[in-house]
């Protein structure tokens, strides 16, 4: 019984030992074979950038913020029309998503992948205020 239980113990040892390096040959090898794993596109946004955009100092920014108001309604607010701020964030978008493709980080696939939800993150980011009643 006892050695039984030390066979088991050994094949337990080496399962866990030799698990992580097979999978790790696997992400090694579906990267050789061409396929894509999963990219976690963040941005940072340059609030300074949106404030010029906007035409209004980060002061009245924040001022509108704790009123409520979310980058689309301080656009109407100052006059700006909606598709001025979308075309502001997609340049944005496109020129981060660019350096990341220099950079290797995003192949044609994602790429392609993170444009097509794009629309779609840059209203709700515009159009979101936690503020808001």
């Amino acid at each position: 019984m006892k050695i039984v239980v030390k066979n088991l113990m050994l094949i337990s040892i080496l399962l866990m030992i030799f698990a992580p390096v097979g999978y790790a040959n696997n992400v090694i090898q579906q990267h050789a074979n061409g396929e894509e794993g999963q990219v976690v596109y963040h941005v940072k946004y340059d609030y300074n950038a949106i404030c010029k955009v906007l035409g209004i100092s980060q002061e009245v920014y924040d001022q509108y913020w704790k009123e409520g108001l979310s980058i689309v309604d301080m656009a109407d607010k100052v006059g700006l029309e909606r598709r001025e701020i979308i075309s502001y964030f997609v340049t944005f978008h496109y020129q981060e998503m660019q350096k990341w493709r220099e950079k290797g980080a995003m192949n044609e696939h994602q790429y392609f992948t993170l444009v097509y939800d794009l629309k779609d993150e840059i209203t709700d980011f515009i159009e979101r205020n936690p503020n808001k009643q």
